[in-house]
């Protein structure tokens, strides 16, 4: 079993193929090759499609790599994003996903990659490949009339298809700035958000004041009549009455819509904003997983205590064994030196808990209930090291 980066349009009308078939779904071969000649065409790097393939070079597995970056402790470092992963029936479960994965951690670690994050299907079945539950948002749904008294002193202009969408990226920049794991959008990572408001019930509104954009949210329509609610498919602001200024938004659309439904940042807790809790749905979505592609770049570039200090940690990674070792950690002053080395660890993981632990999805106290952690020792350092961190994953892919 061979895998590799697919290099023709055939080979990538070969994996859209694969993925119709393994999601049952339907194609135009000619409207699909001239989709991909156009995409080859423009070249923006943002996505990478590998097969595997057989001995006798039929294409068996394929997955799409998105190339993101992503805040990790204020520093921008590239991710991976995995997607469109389907094998063709005939020939699951003969390790065509499993090679695919090891050639392709191989080319990101030489590429400077410290993460890779999917949308699991199943978080046992991409545990095996070292992938983690590592993103845990409150899903929220509640009353619009609930947001009467939230101000919007601000002018309100909806934005039409074809417009620039800068406002738009310097709002989100602002936004983003602190929470781990958000995605820093290149261009063409912002089409997620478009739609006709014609006809495809999206809506996007920004926010502004004679000072600029503070705030922006796009909306779609779901459902109807009594029962109609806007889902919030992603939004900004640069302040707390930016914020209000969203809600207060909002509430003028309640002679369209019954509800709101949104995944908030974590410290939005609507249950703390509107007059009667009772009234809030809430639900913690099981959502994305990351892993470590590169142990000792994620450790040094986390960020650590400016107070000098130092702790061995030993970590454990079955299917990338080059991230398996141990690593003793000096730090301080904002930096951190990361080297092998031949002590007893103060700490004992497993690649997936790691990815928690570096990320900040949780700290050392809560995970260290976890079946593959050990902590043998320098307890008050690693506390003050793994901590929780304000974490925020909203794209798709």
């Amino acid at each position: 079993m061979d895998a590799r980066k697919l290099q023709t349009a055939q080979e990538y009308l070969e994996a859209r193929r694969i993925s119709t078939i393994a999601f049952v779904g339907s194609m135009d071969a000619e409207k699909a090759m001239k989709e991909i000649e156009e995409e080859r065409a423009k070249g923006d790097g943002s996505a990478e499609y590998w097969g595997s393939f057989a001995e006798d070079g039929t294409m068996t597995s394929h997955l799409i790599n998105n190339i993101y970056h992503i805040l990790y402790d204020g520093r921008i470092v590239l991710s991976g994003g995995i997607g469109n992963v389907s094998s063709l029936p005939e020939h699951r479960r003969q390790g065509g996903i499993r090679e695919i994965f090891r050639a392709m951690f191989a080319d990101m670690r030489a590429r400077g990659f410290v993460f890779s994050a999917l949308y699991p299907f199943s978080h046992e079945y991409y545990r095996k490949f070292g992938y983690e539950y590592g993103c845990a948002p409150l899903r929220q749904k509640f009353l619009v009339s609930d947001l009467k008294g939230f101000p919007c002193p601000y002018s309100v202009r909806m934005h039409k298809p074809g417009e620039c969408i800068q406002p738009f990226q310097d709002v989100y920049q602002r936004f983003i700035l602190g929470r781990n794991m958000a995605i820093v959008r290149s261009e063409a990572q912002w089409d997620w958000i478009e739609g006709d408001p014609w006809k495809d019930r999206i809506y996007r509104y920004l926010l502004a004041d004679d000072a600029g954009v503070h705030a922006y949210v796009v909306l779609r329509a779901e459902g109807s009549g009594d029962e109609r609610k806007a889902v919030l498919k992603d939004f900004a602001y640069d302040s707390r009455e930016a914020f209000y200024g969203i809600l207060g938004f909002l509430y003028r659309l309640s002679a369209q819509y019954k509800y709101v439904e949104a995944v908030f940042p974590p410290n939005i807790d609507m249950r703390t904003l509107i007059a009667e809790p009772y009234r809030v749905e809430q639900r913690v979505d099981t959502h994305g997983m990351f892993r470590v592609v590169d142990v000792p770049q994620a450790l040094r570039l986390m960020r650590h205590p400016e107070a000098p200090g130092r702790y061995v940690i030993g970590v454990k990674d079955a299917f990338l064994p080059e991230n398996t070792g141990v690593y003793a950690v000096r730090f301080g002053q904002g930096k951190a030196e990361v080297e092998r080395a031949d002590a007893p660890a103060d700490l004992v993981v497993d690649v997936t808990t790691l990815a928690q632990l570096t990320l900040g999805f949780a700290p050392l106290d809560t995970l260290r209930m976890r079946p593959d952690v050990e902590v043998r020792g320098n307890e008050e350092t690693l506390r003050a090291v793994f901590v929780k961190k304000d974490c925020y994953f909203a794209d798709y892919f």
